[in-house]
C-alpha cells in the first residue's frame, strides 16, 4: 500500500482489511505547465457549464484572472467573487467571508471553483457543500494539507470548527505557479505534513485507550506522505520543480486519508490543538493571521517533545493518581479558566466538555485502568516517535518557523494551549493522556522554559 500513487484512489471505492468500505470522489488531478489551460475541457467531460470563481486579491493576480481568460476563450459564463485580502496577515476563513461569497452568489452556477489554497479552498468547498453543487479546486500553493479533503476548518462565533464539506471533483495546479509560491507557503505546507508523525500516534494512543476506530490502511497512505515530504525538504528551499510535485502529493494523499477516515483524524491531532488555539488568541487581540501550516509545524515539535518524554518515563503511581483526582480543579474552577483562555469562545467549549466528558472523574477513572494495563505498550509507541530535535533541525533548513516566538505566539498563549488546547476537540490525544497522569501542567512548565 505505501508505494501506491495517487492515480490509485482517484474515484475509488474498495472494501478494506478494517472493516469499511473506503471511497474517494476525487476524480481527476493535474499537475503540469500549463494545467489551467486544461480547464475548459474538462468542465465539458463533466458536463458543467457555469461555474462560480471564488479568489481573493493575491490568488485572484496569481491565477484568477488566468482562469477567467482561458474560459472567456472558451465562451464559457462565469460569475466572479474576489475577496479583499488584508494588507498584514492572511484572510480568515470566518462568517464574514463567507457572507461575501453568499453575497455574491450567482444562483444559475452549476459549479464552484476555487482559485487558492487554504483559506479560499475551505471557504469554496464549503460553500459548495451547502448549496448542493460540485467543486473544482484551481491550487496557487502546496501550503496546507486540505487541497482534497471533505472536511472545512472555519472559524465561528470565534471558534474554530471543523466543518463538513464538498470533496473537489479535480484538483487542477499549473506546476509553474506551485513552484513559484514564496517559500514561507511551501515550508508551511511541508510542515504540515511533518506534523503527521505526531497525529498517527494520536491516532494510535485513542484507538488503545479509547477504542477508536483505527485503519491500518489508512495510516500506511499518511505514512507514505509523511515519508515522500521528508525526502523533499532540501529541495523546496531551491523551489525544486519535483521537489513541490512531491509535496503536493503528500497533500493530496492526506486529504484522500481524510475521506477515507470520514473525519480528519489521521491528519489532525495535538498539534492542530496548538494551531487553532494559537489562531483564535491572533483573532481575538486583532493580530494578523499566520499560515496555518507554519503554526503546526511549530505544534509538531512541542508535542513531540512529550511523546520523546513519554517514551523515558517511568511507570507512574496509578494508585496515586487515582487517590488525588479530588483534588483537581472543580467544574467551576476550569470553567472559569475556559472563559479566561478562550473569552468569546468559551460558552462552545463548556458546551462540548458536557458532551464530551473528557475531564469526568469517572470518564478518567476508566481511562486510568486502561492506561496502567498498557503502559508498556503506550511506551513502545511512544518510542517509535522521531525526536523533536530533528523536525527542528528540518523545519530550521527549510527557513520555517520553528520555535512560537518566530511568529509572534507569546509565552503565556504557549503555557495555555499546551494545557487547555484539548479542550477544543473531543480527541484523544498526547495532551489527554499527560492529563489524565497529572503530567500535563509540569510539561507545560518545561516546554514553556525550552522553547519560549
Amino acid at each position: 500500500m505505501q508505494n501506491r500513487s495517487i492515480e490509485t484512489y482517484l474515484n475509488c471505492s474498495f472494501e478494506c482489511s478494517c472493516g469499511r468500505t473506503h471511497k474517494s470522489l476525487f476524480a481527476h488531478y493535474i499537475f503540469e505547465p500549463g494545467a489551467i489551460e486544461k480547464l475548459p475541457a474538462l468542465l465539458a467531460e463533466l458536463g458543467y457549464k457555469r461555474p462560480y470563481l471564488i479568489s481573493d486579491t493575491h490568488t485572484h493576480e496569481i491565477a484568477g484572472k488566468q482562469v477567467e481568460e482561458t474560459l472567456k476563450k472558451a465562451d464559457i459564463p462565469f460569475a466572479s467573487c474576489v475577496l479583499k485580502s488584508p494588507e498584514n496577515g492572511d484572510l480568515a476563513a470566518d462568517e464574514h467571508a463567507l457572507g461575501s461569497i453568499a453575497m455574491g452568489n450567482d444562483k444559475e452556477a452549476d459549479l464552484i471553483i476555487s482559485i487558492g489554497t487554504g483559506t479560499i479552498n475551505d471557504l469554496g468547498r464549503y460553500f459548495s457543500y451547502i448549496t448542493g453543487r460540485p467543486f473544482i479546486l484551481v491550487a496557487t500553493a502546496p501550503s496546507m494539507d486540505g487541497l482534497v479533503s471533505g472536511v472545512a476548518p472555519l472559524i465561528f462565533h470565534n471558534m474554530k470548527i471543523t466543518f463538513p464539506a464538498q470533496e473537489p471533483l479535480a484538483l487542477i495546479c499549473d506546476s509553474k505557479i506551485m513552484a513559484q509560491a514564496p517559500l514561507k507557503m511551501l515550508a508551511a505546507g511541508a510542515a504540515d505534513i511533518l506534523g503527521k508523525y505526531n497525529c498517527l500516534l494520536d491516532w494510535k494512543i485513542s484507538h488503545i485507550v479509547n477504542d477508536e476506530y483505527y485503519c491500518d490502511t489508512i495510516a500506511d497512505i499518511m505514512r507514505t506522505a509523511v515519508d515522500r515530504t521528508m525526502d523533499s525538504t532540501k529541495g523546496l528551499a531551491a523551489h525544486d520543480s519535483q521537489a513541490v510535485s512531491t509535496l503536493t502529493e503528500a497533500l493530496v494523499l492526506s486529504g484522500i486519508a481524510m475521506d477515507f477516515s470520514e473525519n480528519s483524524r489521521p491528519a489532525s491531532g495535538a498539534e492542530h490543538h496548538q494551531s487553532h488555539y494559537w489562531e483564535m488568541q491572533f483573532l481575538f487581540d486583532g493580530i494578523p493571521a499566520v499560515l496555518h501550516g507554519t503554526k503546526v509545524g511549530i505544534g509538531t515539535v512541542l508535542m513531540l517533545e512529550l511523546y520523546n518524554a513519554l517514551s523515558d518515563m517511568e511507570k507512574p503511581d496509578f494508585a496515586r493518581i487515582r487517590e488525588e483526582i479530588v483534588n483537581r480543579p472543580s467544574v467551576e474552577e476550569w470553567e472559569k479558566e475556559m472563559r479566561r483562555c478562550y473569552r468569546d469562545g468559551a460558552e462552545g467549549i463548556i458546551e462540548l466538555e458536557k458532551k464530551a466528558k473528557k475531564n469526568d472523574p469517572e470518564e478518567l477513572r476508566g481511562r486510568l485502568a486502561v492506561i496502567e494495563e498498557k503502559w508498556d505498550e503506550l511506551q513502545a509507541i511512544a518510542k517509535t516517535a522521531p525526536k523533536a530535535s530533528e523536525i527542528y533541525h528540518i523545519l530550521e533548513e527549510m527557513g520555517a518557523a520553528k520555535v512560537p516566538a518566530d511568529v509572534g505566539i507569546r509565552r503565556e498563549y504557549v503555557y495555555d494551549s499546551i494545557r487547555y488546547g484539548k479542550e477544543l476537540r473531543d480527541r484523544y490525544t498526547i495532551l489527554q493522556l499527560f492529563w489524565d497522569i497529572g503530567k500535563l501542567n509540569e510539561a507545560a512548565e518545561k516546554l514553556v522554559e525550552k522553547y519560549c
